[in-house]
């Protein structure tokens, strides 16, 4: 975008600035999976799957299903715990980095009613609380969402894992 003469030079400035910002709500729109949601309304917001894998082996301490989906310039890659999304992680396309604007955007769409807190600085970049446990990590440039019921399951598994057993014997 061209700006001249000087006296017209904000008003372009401040129409670019804009634009990239209605485009960047318009782009991360479009990738907005929730917590909480079943299959049916993930296929209802992203359309058919590129890749489904159940994780329902003998052995796995949580049955966990991953789902694929692409949307918007976003691919988003779902864990599903019981048939409900615990876990949403949304990385670009194009290999560019989610920027904190779109982060603030998803982060929205996954309060559920419930605020997050400011960012935290973390070793591998910046970590968000919600007020009932849930946790979003962005971590070269893909944002993790992950629900407190996976939270907890997962320390669960860890604390079996760590305790001896005679299953088998």
């Amino acid at each position: 975008m061209i700006c001249l003469p000087a006296k017209d030079y904000l008003t372009c400035v401040m129409r670019f600035a804009l634009l990239t910002l209605l485009f960047v709500v318009g782009v991360t729109a479009t990738a907005q999976a929730r917590l909480g949601e079943n299959a049916d309304q993930l296929v209802q917001r992203y359309g058919d799957p590129l890749r489904e894998t159940d994780q329902k082996s003998q052995g796995d301490k949580i049955a966990l299903a991953q789902v694929t989906f692409q949307k918007g310039g976003f691919q988003v890659n779902v864990t599903l715990v019981d048939g409900i999304s615990v876990s949403e992680t949304f990385s670009k396309i194009n290999d560019e980095a989610v920027t904190l604007a779109e982060v603030q955007i998803l982060l929205n769409a996954n309060s559920q009613g419930l605020g997050w807190e400011a960012p935290k600085t973390i070793d591998l970049g910046k970590r968000w609380a919600r007020d009932d446990g849930a946790v979003a990590i962005l971590a070269h440039g893909i944002l993790t969402i992950t629900s407190k019921e996976l939270i907890a399951k997962e320390t669960t598994a860890k604390k079996l894992e760590d305790q001896p057993s005679l299953d088998g014997f």
